[in-house]
Order: C-alpha cells, then structure tokens, then sequence
C-alpha cells in the first residue's frame, strides 16, 4: 500500500521511512486494545528488538544533517544533548547537571554531569557543547549550503547565529565555556521553547575530538547517548548495542537491529511474518482490518495515540493568483475537507479545524472554518480581482503523495471551473523544492518536534522561519508571534488560538486531518513509552 510523505518541521520524513513511534506501554493520548489471540513465541529481551526502518536512509548519521523524523529517531539512540523531553514532554535535563536562567531568560547556565561520556568513556566538555551547537548552524558541514543544516529551526536564536550562518565566525558567539564542566548559553532575545529546542536532535552533543580529527566520523561515531553503533550499512541496516557508558547506566535492552532500504518495506507483512517486533505508523485504513482476526494478523496489542500533527494543503500568499485572498478562500470554501477524515479514512483521524492539532498545550485549539461550501467559495471568487473563473491562471500545487490535491482538484473544477494543476514531485525533489521555496502551494503532513503551538505556526508560517516554504508573509501573524515570545501561560495561549484562527481566516491553508497513531506490538515487549511526538528512546525497553 502506498504510504502518505510526512515532514517534520523543514526536517522532512517519509510516512513509512521510520516504522518507529510509539510501543507498548502507553503514555498521554495513547489507547491499548488487546488482538491477542495465538500468541507464537513471546519476545525476549536477550534477543534484541528487531525494528523496520527508513526505505531511504538516513543518509548520514551526523545530527546537524538529520532532516527527517526516521533518522532523528535513530540518532536520538545514538546521541543526547544538555535537555532532553520526559514522557510528558516537558523539557529536563539530560547531559546537563543544573540549569540557572537570567532573570531576562536570555542567559542559560548549565553544569554537565560527571558522569556524561561518550561510547569511548571520554567525559563530555564544554568544548564538545561548543563545537556540536556551532557546527549545527555551520553551513561548510552541509556542503555550503544552509537550507540542509538542521539545526537553523532550533539554534538561530542563540546570539551570533546570523554571523556564524554567514560564515564571519569559527564558533557560536552565545556560547561561552566558564569552567571545566560549565558554559552559558546566551540568546539574542527571550525564547519560551528554547530548552525544547535544545532537546532537538540536532542540539546534539557529538564528540569534537573525533569530528575534528576524521572527516568520515559519522560513518562510526562515538556518541553520547544510550546505544552505539555497531554496524552500519546504508539501505540495508543499522545495528546498536547498550552503551555501558551512558550516564544513567547501560540500558536493559542489549542490541537493537534496524532494517533499511528495501528490507524495510511493508512492516506489516513483516510483523506478520515474525521479522520485526513492532510496527509504528499503521495506515488509518488498515486498523479495522487489524482488529479483524480474519486478517491473520492475531497476536499482539493494538496501541492508538493521538499525535501532535496535522495533514494540510498551503498556499502562499506572494505570487498571482494566490496572492488574492478571495482565491484562496474560494478554494478553501469548496473543499469538503471533513470528507478526508470520515471517507478517506473511516473516521481513523480527526478533522482537522486548524494547523493547531488537539491535546497540544492542553488544548483543543477549534476554529470557525467554512467547509464544502460551494455558494460561498462562488461568491469569494466574484470578489477577487479575476472576478471569474474564467480569468483565475491555473494554480499548481505540488505533493509527494498527491491524491489530496487531486481531490481538490477535481472539486474546484467542477463547482468552481477553476484549473487546478496537481503535481506529483519524487520525495528528495520534494524535499529540495520546499527548501528552495519553489513551489507556491502544496501538500503535506507536519508532525511537531517539540510540544508548543510556535512549532506549527511559527515554523510554517513566520515571515522569518526557514520552514515557511510558500514564502507566505503576514504582518499581523508577526505581530502575534512576537507577544508569544514575551507572554507565558493562559495568554500565551490566547495568542496562538488567535493566531490559528488569523491563518484560516487568511485561507493560508486548508486543514485536512490530525492523524492518530497506530501500533502493534509483539506479547512481552514492554517499557516504551507512546508519546503525542513518537518514541522519544529505546532505553526503557524490557520484558513485561
């Protein structure tokens, strides 16, 4: 079956390239159903766990190159940083001993532990702190190139970001080492989410000895984090064994075997045929068919999680004839974008009203939005410039999995007699022409990386963020991220209840759904949680 593209952030994952999200053991939002029914051999913990990964990576396993969920799971393995998120997803420390913020919460001071090592048993250093946040936002470890860095999304806000990008520094002006296990972190302005940020994984600490001793490292790095590396062959496998010198102690778990490439498709047949041990990321048309014994599938549990991320159609806002709002609302007026989640998937997801999904910051984040609504999608399009059909140029939009904007294709024509043209784009073409911002609308599926609302509207939308890919530019919008940054609490969520509603009202977008999760799991693995964002690690893993 063919499977949906999905992004995160700018760092772009294929639905599909990581079968990885959330196993037994559910944390908030997830639902275990039990399909046991001919149990075969229990897992054991001695024999590893078997995971199916990326159909298409990763490329590299440096953190500052990771621009996709499947490889950001497996570094997160592999690597930790200062922060890192707990089951609630709330930001603690990880590599960081003690945290103290400036009263301006511009100035973060960290401590780290005595016992953060990397895989060789080097202590981790302030140098090795300094070396891995400057080198994320270097643009000569991506070739040049600072679209590929991944870690513009969560480091620009540190000071001396903008001429470290512009290659007028060696190393982060904001980072300054204090002591032989202490170092501040100093931000051009207040952040809310920067300790979220800093749990990203390209916020990663990589050991600067070897980065800078061998220009190949990262084909065997010695990492920070609860596994290494074991063996690593691009499109074919990724193994991990319990790194003794992790700071909370080796995990239970001793090995861990990745499928990639070809071996790694169709997880669910491997599951079924005893090769994996869990698959994340069931296809919402499939879970029905799952419950069904008849479907062969008869042992395991079902785990269901309502995930921070929505499916969407964008359009920017700068060139004709998007750049009429009265197109754009026409065009958002007539899709029945409900449809979507009640025909297209059966009800497995949830409608989606705005960027903002359900659950995030507590929240349920409605907003008024017209739906299916042909005479006023007619009216909307009398009101633009073009005053017809007939006058609108055709208006491309692009996808990886393009059967949405097929869909709305297809109803604009027939209600509106407006020309869609939708455009399929191969997933790494799609990749490069979001980042280059070549593509004046499209379709996708964003999952957030970190648990705050600035991680949908602000990444996509913001006249200043590296993940606006439509290029879309509002001044109001702005103005509403802006007070996020200096307001906190119920305010702070007004602000962006505001701002979501600000985006529908500005047809910048057509809110399709917000996915929900869906796991199976082989009987006796236990100890992971399922979080609203994915797994988060593999160290927890037991028997159960």
């Amino acid at each position: 079956m063919k499977e949906p593209f999905r992004l995160s952030r700018r760092h772009l994952v294929s639905a599909g390239a990581l079968n990885l999200v959330g196993l037994s053991q559910p944390g908030a939002g997830a639902r275990v159903a039990s399909i046991v029914q001919d149990e075969p051999d229990r897992w054991r913990i001695a024999d590893g766990l078997r995971l199916a990964g990326s159909v298409s990576g990763p490329a590299s396993l440096d953190p500052a190159l990771s621009r996709d969920l499947s490889t950001n799971f497996l570094l997160r393995q592999i690597f930790r940083g200062l922060m890192s998120l707990d089951t609630n997803l709330e930001p603690v420390l990880e590599l960081a001993d003690s945290l103290d913020v400036s009263d301006d919460g511009r100035t973060y001071a960290f401590t780290i532990r005595e016992s953060a090592r990397f895989h060789d048993g080097r202590a981790v250093t302030p140098a090795d702190v300094q070396v891995s946040l400057s080198r994320a936002l270097d643009p000569r470890i991506a070739g040049g190139s600072v679209e590929a860095l991944a870690g513009i999304t969560y480091l620009q806000e540190i000071e001396g970001a903008r001429e470290h990008l512009a290659g007028m520094t060696d190393t982060l002006g904001g980072i300054a080492i204090t002591g032989n296990r202490s170092l501040t972190i100093t931000l051009a302005e207040r952040s809310p989410t920067f300790l979220m940020k800093l749990a990203s994984v390209p916020a990663s600490i990589v050991n600067s000895q070897q980065v800078q001793a061998a220009a190949d490292w990262a084909m065997a790095p010695n990492g920070s984090g609860p596994f290494s590396v074991l063996a690593w062959t691009a499109s074919e496998s990724l193994d991990l064994r319990a790194a003794g010198t992790w700071w909370r102690g080796e995990p239970t778990l001793t090995s861990v075997r990745v499928r990639l490439g070809a071996s790694a498709s169709q997880p669910v047949n491997l599951y079924q045929a005893g090769e994996i041990d869990l698959v994340e990321d069931i296809p919402p048309e499939l879970v029905d068919l799952i419950r069904d014994p008849a479907t062969g599938v008869t042992f395991g549990e079902l785990v269901t999680t309502e995930l921070f991320a929505t499916s969407y159609i964008a359009f920017g806002n700068v060139d004709p004839p998007l750049d009429d709002v009265h197109v754009r609302r026409a065009l958002q007026y007539v899709f029945p974008a409900d449809l979507v989640a009640t025909a297209s998937f059966d009800g497995a997801v949830r409608s989606a009203t705005g960027l903002l999904p359900p659950g995030l910051l507590d929240a349920e984040w409605p907003t008024d939005r017209v739906s299916g609504d042909v005479a006023a999608a007619q009216r909307e399009l009398e009101r633009s410039r073009y005053g017809n059909a007939a006058n609108v140029p055709p208006i491309p939009i692009y996808a990886a999995d393009i059967a949405v904007v097929e869909a709305l294709r297809d109803t604009a024509s027939a209600a509106l007699g407006v020309t869609i043209e939708a455009i399929q784009v191969g997933w790494p073409d799609f990749l490069a022409g979001l980042s280059e911002r070549r593509f004046p609308a499209y379709a996708l599926y964003w999952g957030a990386d970190y648990p705050d609302p600035e991680a949908l509207i602000g990444m996509l939308f913001s006249e200043r963020s590296a993940d606006n890919y439509t290029g879309y530019v509002n001044q109001d919008l702005e103005l509403l991220l802006d007070e996020a940054r200096v307001t906190e609490g119920d305010e702070r969520m007004v602000v962006f209840a505001c701002a979501n509603q600000l985006l529908v009202d500005d047809a910048a977008l057509i809110p399709l759904y917000h996915p929900h999760g869906y796991t199976i799991t082989r009987p006796g693995l236990a100890g992971v949680v399922v979080t609203p964002m994915g797994i988060l690690g593999l160290e927890t893993i037991r028997e159960g």
